[in-house]
């Protein structure tokens, strides 16, 4: 029954959500740009209109045109093919990324304020270490000594926000582990992980979702950039940083070239942005009167 009662508390909340975002122009943006990136990284064989990586140096630097919807690249290749298959790393390393964040920091953050004492100082130290460098220091640093790769670039860029999500967890656990109802199941016998798992976690999950929805623009952005650098994805691998890489040299004769990738990103970062601000009036009973 209890079972039952909290199934239907989430049924109903959801519902709130979900009814508070359909009024919400930004919700319908943004998930409609994250659902055509999703779509393009899922199905990408199917709906590029030629292979990505073949080459044709004879349609080299050619404009848009019915046979290549938005040109050829130095070596022929397809642009437009070349931009949906790059969905598939920045989709990989936003949510590699943030799911590394997520489960480290929660777990970090939920030991560090119910357990304090050392381990409090420990993992507050361990935040603190790596926030005290700058970000793209760190990234750099760890790059050059780990090597480019798409793998390392999801566990990097991972690590380097965690503490984001562990300091976020922390104050709220700390806020809501002196409530009465966490007061009323510890007096009724309720075990540590109890009370954390299915007390204080499921509240404080909502403010998690809403940073992890906006960090996830920052996830592709940083990829970009560390492809663009040469230490994300390597050539020939199409990746949205590397196409533009390889179109910067030709900026003056083909313009067009750079600016394809160039809104993928600005648009891929608009829709999780305006998606993520979304839900976070809707879960904020404070807010969403708003909509």
């Amino acid at each position: 029954m209890f079972k039952s009662q909290k199934f239907f508390r989430f049924k109903k909340k959801s519902i709130r959500v979900i009814k508070i975002m359909k009024k919400d122009y930004k919700a319908y943006l943004g998930g409609s740009i994250i659902m055509l990136i999703l779509i393009s990284a899922i199905f990408a064989p199917l709906v590029a209109p030629a292979d990505p990586y073949k080459t044709n140096v004879t349609k080299r630097l050619e404009g848009p045109s019915l046979q290549n919807l938005l040109g050829t690249d130095s070596l022929g290749r397809d642009i437009l093919s070349r931009l949906i298959y790059a969905a598939r790393p920045a989709v990989l390393v936003s949510f590699g990324g943030i799911i590394i964040s997520v489960i480290i920091g929660i777990i970090l953050g939920l030991l560090a304020a119910y357990v304090g004492g050392i381990l409090e100082s420990i993992i507050l130290f361990i935040f603190d270490v790596i926030r005290a460098f700058p970000p793209i220091i760190l990234i750099l640093v760890l790059l050059s000594i780990i090597g480019p790769s798409l793998l390392s670039v999801i566990v990097i860029l991972g690590v380097t926000i965690m503490p984001r999500y562990g300091r976020v967890v922390r104050a709220e656990t700390l806020s809501e582990k002196e409530e009465d109802f966490v007061e009323a199941a510890r007096s009724l016998g309720a075990d540590n992980s109890r009370i954390i798992f299915k007390h204080i976690l499921p509240n404080i999950f909502a403010s998690v979702l809403v940073l992890s929805g906006m960090d996830m623009a920052s996830m592709i952005m940083w990829e970009a950039g560390l492809s663009f650098l040469g230490l994300g994805l390597q050539p020939p691998l199409s990746s949205w940083g590397v196409m533009l890489q390889e179109s910067y040299q030709y900026i003056q004769t083909a313009p067009l070239m750079i600016l394809w990738p160039a809104l993928a990103i600005m648009l891929t970062m608009l829709g999780f942005s305006t998606f993520a601000e979304s839900l976070r009036v809707a879960l904020n009973p404070k807010l969403n009167q708003e909509v």
